[in-house]
């Protein structure tokens, strides 16, 4: 009799048994998604940016923004920050002075032909690439023109007459003493017509 009860308890245990896994399965199934879903949420995004639930959002602790904030990396969790702008490279001085003073070209007919009564308006139009930024490392070329140097750059002798007074005929308000003055103050900055080649360069350096 013993057996037969023992046998009838086990029978119910297996049913039990069976009636229970199979639903069992869609939760652990939902789990697992679940948790994949999770863990997909706080993986970082291939753009390098935390990817958040919709609808939530983690605020900055209540710290003061002593931190700027990494340009290049997204921004912590939890931790406040300011953002930073980084300033303008500062310009560069030319090495040569030539593609400046290419602008200039239209003014050969009146700086060495007489004939030639005033400049053409592409002559004075040449010179606003010097004046647009006063701080401008290009106005320094223009002291070649207080040094006569431009003449190298003109297919006929120059009429120096005429080169002295081209910027106020053109307008500009810029007398020749002034800028004389300005090239005598900065003449170890003034960039040459041609940058020296690498041969004089190399000897230079020799001497």
């Amino acid at each position: 009799m013993a057996s037969s009860d023992d046998r009838r308890i086990l029978i119910s245990l297996l049913v039990a048994f069976a009636v229970a896994v199979p639903s069992l399965r869609p939760s652990a199934a939902t789990g697992v998604e679940g948790s994949a879903k999770a863990a997909a949420a706080a993986a970082p995004s291939p753009h390098g940016e935390v990817l958040q639930p919709a609808g939530f959002n983690i605020p900055d602790l209540p710290l003061p923004r002593i931190l700027p904030c990494p340009p290049w990396f997204p921004k912590i969790p939890l931790i406040p920050c300011f953002n930073v702008t980084l300033p303008p490279p500062p310009p560069t001085d030319p090495r040569e002075c030539r593609s400046s003073l290419r602008s200039l070209m239209p003014c050969a007919g009146f700086l060495t032909n007489a004939s030639v009564r005033a400049p053409p308006s592409t002559c004075c139009d040449g010179f606003d690439p010097f004046f647009a930024n006063e701080s401008s490392p290009a106005l320094l070329c223009l002291c070649h023109i207080a040094s006569a140097d431009i003449a190298q750059l003109l297919p006929a002798p120059m009429n120096h007459t005429r080169a002295a007074s081209i910027m106020e005929v053109c307008g500009l308000g810029l007398p020749i003493d002034a800028l004389s003055r300005f090239c005598k103050n900065n003449r170890d900055q003034v960039p040459p017509i041609d940058p020296p080649s690498s041969s004089s360069a190399a000897a230079g350096t020799k001497a």
